[in-house]
């Protein structure tokens, strides 16, 4: 079940951001999910683009392919997300940048840069940097609205994820 409208496609948030990009999931594809954010979650998907996503994607002068935006809360029960993740509102995405380098050299750059020019953001987690499948979860504010400047990395230790402070 395609879960994309022609609609959707041609919505476009930023110079470098569409809607259908933020909403796309190959599981919820896989599964016959529906994953259509709500007029709250399209706020906030646009609002998070434009205040860093976007600035993000200009900062890297690359492409950002994302591999996760914006997650209904069936989808993210189904990928086994945190009931609480900030995808559910539209706020964060993970993405990779393959032509600016592997995902330690983003993110080192983009934290540098972001804090340098003063753009605000909630939560930089470079995701298992280690692993050949890493990625960088962006997130511009937490639910409750706070950006709280986090920088962490996520690790596997003994069989669980791992989160700690700064980037290794």
């Amino acid at each position: 079940m395609n879960t994309n409208s022609n609609q959707k496609d041609s919505i476009q948030l930023t110079k470098n951001f569409t809607l259908s990009e933020l909403t796309r999931s190959s599981t919820a594809d896989r599964l016959g999910l529906i994953n259509t954010p709500d007029e709250r979650a399209v706020a906030n998907l646009r609002l998070s683009a434009r205040g860093l996503w976007q600035p993000a994607r200009d900062i890297l002068g690359v492409p950002m392919q994302v591999s996760s935006g914006y997650r209904s809360q069936t989808l993210n029960r189904a990928i086994g997300g945190s009931p609480t993740s900030a995808h559910r509102y539209g706020l964060a995405i993970d993405f990779t940048a393959k032509a600016f380098g592997n995902t330690r050299k983003v993110a080192r750059y983009l934290v540098a840069e972001l804090k340098a020019r003063g753009i605000k953001f909630d939560q930089l987690i470079l995701e298992f940097p280690d692993s050949p499948n890493s990625w960088i979860h962006l997130g511009y504010k937490h639910p409750n609205g706070q950006q709280r400047g986090q920088v962490l990395t996520a690790i596997k230790r003994g069989g669980r994820t791992v989160y700690v402070s700064g980037l290794r």
